[in-house]
């Protein structure tokens, strides 16, 4: 087998989840910062917090297991 073929069989989906959810909570808080010009909006930290916190949890106890927790 190839090595693109094994990397992407080995790729772990709920690592990149989480990653994709960490990624799009910074940028949330950026684009909305910058376009309504609001860096002090508690209801937009309420929101960021929750998605920056849960994606990088999961992103790195899906880092400490091996193949994600599987033997």
């Amino acid at each position: 087998m190839s090595e693109p073929l094994q990397m992407l069989k080995k790729s772990n989906y709920a690592r990149m989840f989480y990653l994709v959810v960490l990624v799009t909570g910074i940028v949330l808080y950026l684009m909305w910062s910058i376009i309504y010009d609001a860096w002090f909006d508690l209801g937009l930290y309420s929101i960021v917090v929750l998605m920056v916190s849960f994606g990088l949890v999961g992103y790195l106890l899906y880092g400490i297991a091996p193949d994600g927790g599987k033997k």
